[in-house]
Parts: C-alpha cells; structure tokens; sequence
C-alpha cells in the first residue's frame, strides 16, 4: 500500500481540497483507496460522509488503542474509496496519547493488518504539528505539499522540514519523503507566475508542474459536501487535479531527482548544492510525471 499524507503547516492551502481529490481520483482509476482525516476540524469527513458528523469509532478511537482501524473504516458514496473519519475528540486523543508508550508508532501500528486491502492510502493533516501528525509522519512514505500562490507561500515550509526530518532520524522513518509541491489558489497575474517562478528555482523537480487555479466552485463543491471532481468535472481545478493525480502516481515508488532531507523554506536558495551564481534547478523548470 502505498501512503501519501498531504500536509501543510500554513492553513489556507487548500490541503484538505487536495486531499480528497487525490483520494477520489486514485478511486476512480481502480485503486482501492483509504482516505484517513487527521484533522480534528474534520472537513473532510464531513465532505465524504454528505455532510453528517462522524459517528464512534474515528481514528482517534483507533490511536488510542479502543478499536482496530478495520472497526473504524466505512465505505463512501465513490465505489473503491473506504474513509476513516475524525472529530474534534481527536484533538483529545492527542493529548491522553502525550504519556502513553509507543505514542508516536500507533498509527503505523494501526494500519499493518488492513496494509493488503488497499492499494493507496490518502491522509489530510492537521496544518498543526502535533502528535497526531507525527504520528502520520512515522506511518507513510510520502508527503505532499500544497503551498498556496500568496507572498507567503514558503512560510511553514521550513518548520514542516524539520518535522519530516526528525522523523527519518529519530523514529526510523528512513523513506519518508517530501514527494512535491503543489502550487494552489493560483491566479493568472504576475504575482502568480513570480512566486511559481521562485518556487521552482529553488526547488526545480520538487515542484509539480500542475498547479491548481482558485475557482469559486471549489467552494460550491464544498459547500454541497461533494468534491470537485464530482460537482463540476470540467472545470479548471478538476481538470488540474486530474493532472496532478497523473503526477503522484506516475512518481511511483521511484525516488525523486534531488535529496529527499533537502531544506524546505525561504532559504532553501541558498543551501551548497544550489552552485556558484545560480539557484537549483532553474535549467530544469517543473516537475516532470514519472
């Protein structure tokens, strides 16, 4: 099984829109797919279960060891897309975790035994560093960054770095790795295209080469608990979603050009690899699939 968390530590970013049109799309194309919200705000459960609250047992029943993950598991409306919920009592479960033994290695523990069911897992983070999200950390392979289009798009960047490093070093996590940038809520204007331009000057390959234009009917999805994908398929986010989701599964279990522990933040620019008189990957503009 494969396992992708989205994760940004800046709110705003558009991570739980990712989140979920990821899942559904892997869904889409014939992969059994788990989605699992570790958001305690549990907009994607919501988004996923028509608007109804989550109902006992939710993954923080699961991280603190009161169910099996299978037992917290329900199917969705998208044939192939299971979700496991959360609710703001996660934000609790979090807490009575803090002095429990193993607390960093539930959620990786959690989910051995269903580990054959699916083909990819799907997790939405918190925008928070939290033990629930260093939970998430020590349990997949992958993370995925949306970094919105505005004047502070690396802010959180760097603190999110830090995170996935001390995981790889601290709890054996050693193929965790940041598999991209997504650029989000883009517009067609010249502050766009610079921060774009930045972006991928400093980060070259990391950077995928769809990024996903701001559209109100993001929020009509949203606000009918229906993604984008499934209320209006053709519009510009959709048809840039689908092309992000062609990105991340034609990476693959390949790893990526680059260092997998390279910085992420404003002063990734200058790091020693980026070379006398130039920032790194310049020559090499976006992200290519596969």
């Amino acid at each position: 099984m494969r396992r992708i968390a989205v994760m940004q530590a800046k709110g705003g970013s558009g991570k739980t829109t990712t989140a979920l049109c990821l899942a559904v799309g892997m869904a889409r194309r014939g992969l059994r797919t788990l989605l699992v919200d570790a958001d305690s705000q549990g907009n994607a459960s919501l988004t996923m279960l028509d608007g109804r609250p989550a109902d006992p047992p939710t993954l923080g029943n699961v991280l603190l060891g009161q169910v099996d993950a299978v037992d917290a598991v329900r199917p969705t409306r998208i044939e192939g897309l299971d979700l496991m919920p959360a609710d703001a009592r996660l934000a609790d479960a979090a807490l009575l975790l803090a002095d429990q033994i193993g607390r960093e290695h539930r959620f990786r523990r959690a989910l051995d035994p269903i580990e054959d069911d699916y083909d990819a897992l799907v997790v939405d983070c918190p925008p928070q560093l939290s033990l629930v999200t260093v939970n998430v950390l020590a349990g997949v392979g992958e993370v995925v960054v949306p970094v919105d289009a505005g004047i502070y798009a690396v802010s959180g960047l760097g603190q999110l770095n830090q995170a996935v490093a001390d995981v790889r070093e601290y709890l054996g996590n050693k193929s965790l790795r940041v598999a991209g940038l997504v650029l989000t809520r883009t517009h067609a204007n010249r502050a766009t295209r610079d921060i774009g331009e930045q972006l991928r000057a400093a980060y070259g390959p990391l950077v995928y080469s769809a990024s996903i234009p701001h559209s109100v009917k993001v929020e009509e999805a949203h606000a009918r608990n229906l993604t984008v994908l499934e209320f209006a398929p053709t519009s510009a986010p959709a048809r840039a979603y689908l092309e992000l989701l062609s990105e991340v599964l034609g990476d693959g279990d390949q790893q990526r050009t680059g260092n997998p522990g390279a910085p992420l933040g404003p002063d990734a620019a200058d790091r020693p690899d980026a070379g006398p008189g130039r920032r790194p990957g310049r020559a090499r503009g976006g992200r290519r699939a596969g």
